[in-house]
């Protein structure tokens, strides 16, 4: 069975919640499908170099501490409540309130060229501040063109080479549709210039969105996504920046808060506006395996309600031992 090693690397790290959703996901298709276990880790990186070591090296001499379960991360007592909190979201239908206000859109397809399980090793790997702007290499295959936007969140080597892609902008698509907003029938405010900001501008765009840059400490420059800016008042707005007074009207956040109380609770506050950032997080993370990671297995994945439906479900598990 085809070995398989994942991480997310940044910095900072230990707050993230990619690994869990590695797990999440992972079990969801192995119920269906003959897929390898991956293993998981999250890597301390500064720059880019230093997250494709791991790749290589397969290693991380110094596990950092975990928030969510306040441990190394790897180590026995990590890896053993990851487990219990996969068990118990597995067992849950999706609740109702998370379905889908619009049917998912079908924009944006895998590459062609991206090949199925096929090698004796893979690697997949996302990654976060400050690594997203940092890939400049010939050696990098980018499957649509966020290297050259800056703005490069997974990499897949497939042990023959590496792909590249950048899909915050899909995820955000994603969960706003599924949240109600459309992009050929809502305008998106967009507070930041940053990596998932103008990758959200190029998706937007390119489903035919049209957007509106909000005030920001980061402008969002020139680029591909231009024809779609607007000087009409925003239906909903993506923040991914902080230090500003926030416009007014429905906001979704692209950072996750802290969360607490119950399922039913949780579940509650991810409903209301501001949304949080795990619709994002969610919605990025499917479509890094229907994009670029596993286009053959997209039938086989969760739907974003359910696996938003399970990442709370884990959380709170882990709440009660952390």
């Amino acid at each position: 069975m085809t070995p398989l090693r994942y991480a997310v690397a940044g910095q900072p790290i230990a707050h993230s919640l990619s690994p869990l959703l590695m797990h999440l996901v992972a079990a969801h298709v192995g119920r269906q499908h003959s897929f390898p276990l991956p293993t998981v880790d999250l890597v301390e990186a500064a720059t880019i170099s230093d997250a494709l070591a791991w790749g290589y090296a397969g290693a991380v001499p110094n596990p950092p501490t975990w928030i969510h379960t306040s441990g190394p991360f790897g180590k026995f007592r990590t890896s053993t409540l990851i487990k219990r909190a996969v068990e118990a979201a597995s067992e849950l239908d999706t609740d109702g309130r998370l379905n889908p206000v619009h049917p998912p859109m079908s924009v944006a397809r895998p590459d062609s060229r991206l090949p199925t399980r096929q090698f004796n090793e893979e690697v997949w790997l996302n990654l976060t501040a400050p690594l997203k702007h940092q890939l400049r290499s010939t050696a990098v295959t980018s499957m649509d063109g966020s290297e050259a936007i800056s703005s490069v969140n997974a990499l897949r080597w497939d042990g023959k080479g590496w792909w590249s892609a950048g899909l915050d902008g899909q995820g955000l698509l994603d969960a706003l549709v599924h949240l109600g907003f459309h992009p050929e029938t809502h305008v998106l405010g967009i507070v930041g210039g940053g990596g998932a900001a103008r990758s959200t501008a190029a998706a937007w765009t390119a489903a035919g969105g049209r957007w509106v840059p909000q005030e920001s400490r980061r402008p969002l420059l020139e680029g591909p996504w231009d024809e779609g800016r607007t000087t009409d008042s925003p239906s909903i707005t993506a923040v991914f920046d902080g230090g500003v007074d926030l416009p007014e009207g429905p906001l979704i956040m692209a950072q996750y808060a802290d969360m607490a109380g119950t399922v039913d609770e949780r579940i509650d506050a991810l409903l209301q506006a501001p949304y949080d950032g795990r619709w994002m997080l969610v919605a990025q993370h499917l479509a890094c395996w229907r994009l670029l990671w596993a286009p053959e297995l997209s039938d086989a994945l969760p739907s974003l309600g359910a696996l938003l439906h399970q990442l709370v479900v884990a959380e709170n598990v882990l709440s009660t031992y952390a």
